[in-house]
């Protein structure tokens, strides 16, 4: 009678240890996943494309996700004070708050790690993600070329407007004289 009593207590005690090395394994792993952007691009920045696929991954969890979701929490303080307009703040806010949920869970760096790992060892990226890194690196070039072009353009408008603002351009600026430790204003 007591084996008969002893058998699932083994079994349960058994089961129960086997559990639990699975749960630390998956601590474990998930220990791994949570990097702030700049372990992602020291461990998984090795090109432009990858770099990319970081900033979108990034950009849409942080930006899109806790974006839409934080509008929820505002309209619902909101209901306390104004019931009826919260309330109806409520109705339009919970499609935002679902949507930023799942943009939150889509864009979680489980998926980023996966699809930078899926990129590095096989070199093919899905289709939409493959369009959203072009989009993103045109949008950089884009970009870098009106910085370019705004700061040609600020430096003509300095230059321009020495005389009458008594503004140095940055060019007569460098070639000024460097005072030294032991030099003094008076002579």
């Amino acid at each position: 009678m007591k084996t008969i009593y002893l058998i699932p207590i083994i079994l349960l005690m058994t089961n129960s240890v086997s559990a639990e090395k699975t749960r630390s394994e998956k601590k474990e792993n998930q220990k791994t996943v949570r990097l702030n952007y700049d372990e992602c691009i020291q461990r998984y920045g090795v090109d432009d494309t990858s770099i990319a696929i970081i900033n979108i991954y990034f950009d849409k969890r942080y930006t899109a996700g806790v974006g839409q979701m934080s509008f929820l929490p505002v309209t619902a303080a909101l209901t306390i004070i104004t019931p009826p307009i919260g309330a109806t703040l409520m109705i339009v806010s919970s499609p935002l708050y679902v949507n930023g949920a799942l943009k939150f869970n889509t864009y979680s760096q489980k998926n980023m790690v996966k699809t930078l790992n899926n990129y590095h060892n096989n070199s093919v990226l899905a289709e939409k993600m493959r369009e959203k890194v072009v989009n993103y690196m045109f949008d950089e070039d884009e970009k870098n070329e009106n910085f370019e072009e705004d700061y040609k353009i600020e430096l003509t408008n300095i230059r321009q407007a020495k005389g009458k603002y008594n503004i140095l351009p940055f060019d007569l600026l460098m070639e000024l004289p460097v005072m030294e430790e032991n030099d003094t204003l008076i002579n």
